[in-house]
């Protein structure tokens, strides 16, 4: 088996094996904006998982808040603290059934 190395031979089957250059810088280029991408894919990411954390933040202080504004409505609503407030803001008095008349209407 005999191998041929003619010069002309070889030069003309390395031509058609090499990607042409316009190939090659458009390989290039795909590749260099599929790597921007994943790293464009990755900063958002990395950002929403901020803006995750920030707003979970968020959501523990608003609980927190309703919880003591709860807190502070029963405290205000309890009767003995609306008969102090009536009697201290507006002067009112406890009911008192020996005083009550009754009004008829014709």
């Amino acid at each position: 088996m005999a191998i041929c190395l003619d010069y002309q031979s070889v030069y003309c089957d390395r031509t058609r094996s090499t990607a042409s250059l316009k190939f090659q810088i458009f390989a290039a280029s795909m590749l260099l904006f599929a790597l921007a991408l994943k790293v464009w894919v990755k900063i958002e990411r990395t950002d929403l998982g901020y803006d995750l954390a920030r707003e979970k933040e968020r959501t523990v202080q608003l609980d927190m808040k309703r919880r003591e504004l709860e807190l502070q409505l029963s405290v205000l609503t309890r009767p003995d603290t609306l008969t102090k407030e009536a009697s201290k803001q507006l002067g009112l008095q406890a009911f008192d059934s020996k005083r009550a008349r009754r009004i008829k209407l014709d």
